[in-house]
């Protein structure tokens, strides 16, 4: 079975998409319209096809299947994901990755509860990175700096440095530069973005950190985001509290941030929660950040790379008790 979630202004227009992309035969899981767009959310899913597989073997298989639905499970939990996300993510694995491995079975899994959206090499619009204090936006606007950029095509990293807070100078650092272009006002970065277009260049900024719990800090953010033909990109930490990761990633999806960044996520053991948080944000990953040089830090998310994260400890350990019994 593949399952996939389709998203359009309409439910109409979803179920379309749905028809589309896996048929007549598709079956709608859920519906569900964002609160915060009016964007309609469509889960649907359709089997798929096993050559050469004969029904008698398919049912005989089953056993195998709740094998694997437990490993996910037990794996899921280890890394501290809560309950919920725990079952359906190893119930769709169970379910979707029937034969696979666990990796393969998670990976299937987490296609019908995330969505991944890379970075394109080459971003139509420029790239505004937001979150809250402390998160790592700074060598992530290197990294994605140096990630996205061409031979033909490079791409500069600026500081949005309102705060006047020393962002520049660690930008510049990161970046190996002796300084960085940077924007002390809204309008300044507003002017700098412009100017930009006008030459068909691209840029990642650095932007000021903003409480996601201080109103008027969220109203700043979304007005800036409305001025500036930027796609603005939340970065979050992995090593935060879980429930204040959604809540603080349902506060940058509603100043109008439709992708995330996670980082760190090679500084934390147990990353379960941070992944169930995204989820439940509704927020696409773009990157995940997975070490702290500025090359080869940051990668692109996929389910495959998820699973492999939310495996890979848990099994190593698990095989220690073994022989430890």
């Amino acid at each position: 079975m593949k399952m996939k979630m389709f998203t359009a202004p309409t439910e109409k227009e979803a179920l379309a998409l749905v028809r589309s992309e896996l048929g007549p035969d598709a079956v709608i899981l859920s519906t569900a319209t964002r609160e915060e767009d009016g964007i309609v959310e469509v889960r649907a899913a359709v089997e798929r096809a096993f050559n050469n597989l004969a029904t008698p073997k398919f049912a005989e298989a089953k056993p195998k299947f709740d094998e694997t639905r437990s490993r996910l499970s037990t794996s899921l939990r280890w890394h501290g994901a809560p309950d919920g996300f725990v079952q359906l993510a190893a119930d769709a694995g169970g379910r979707l990755g029937a034969g696979l491995d666990p990796q393969g079975a998670l990976s299937a899994g987490l296609e019908g509860l995330l969505t991944f959206n890379p970075l394109n090499s080459r971003p139509e619009k420029s790239i505004l990175l937001v979150g809250p204090p402390g998160c790592g936006k700074t060598t992530t606007a290197a990294k994605l700096a140096f990630e996205l950029s061409e031979t033909d095509s490079p791409i500069e990293a600026v500081a949005a440095d309102f705060d006047a807070s020393g962002q520049t100078a660690r930008l510049a650092a990161l970046t190996l530069k002796v300084s960085v272009t940077n924007a002390l006002t809204p309008d300044g970065l507003v002017r700098l973005v412009a100017e930009r277009d006008d030459k068909g260049q691209r840029i990642v900024i650095d932007g000021p950190p903003f409480n996601p719990l201080d109103s008027g800090d969220m109203s700043r953010l979304t007005a800036l985001i409305s001025r500036i033909n930027i796609e603005a990109i939340l970065v979050l930490a992995a090593d935060g509290n879980p429930m204040e990761m959604e809540d603080n990633a349902r506060a940058f999806g509603l100043a109008g941030c439709r992708r995330v960044i996670l980082t760190r996520l090679d500084a934390v053991r147990r990353r379960g929660g941070a992944i169930a948080a995204i989820s439940s944000s509704r927020l696409s990953i773009a990157q995940l950040g997975m070490g702290p040089s500025v090359r080869g830090g940051l990668v692109p998310a996929t389910s495959e790379r998820v699973a492999s994260l939310l495996l890979a400890e848990a099994q190593a350990e698990a095989e220690l008790f073994k022989g430890a019994a």
